[in-house]
């Protein structure tokens, strides 16, 4: 079981999901954008990002942090 949330922890925890839904809904927005101005290579582009920014997350989760 779980501990209760202090209020500290829980606005720590309210700030880092508010920073991820903003990310998420930011990537959206320019793969719509990169979608309109360049085609279907902009979703080539969005998707070489993303499997870099996948094995630096996997590099840095297998270095502990």
């Amino acid at each position: 079981m779980s501990e209760p949330l202090t209020p500290a922890e829980a606005q720590a925890e309210a700030r880092t999901a508010t920073f991820l839904f903003t990310f998420a809904l930011l990537v959206v927005v320019l793969a719509v954008v990169g979608l309109l101005l360049w085609g279907l290579p902009a979703l080539g582009m969005l998707a070489l990002a993303a499997t870099v920014l996948m094995f630096a997350m996997l590099a840095a989760y297998a270095a502990g942090f």
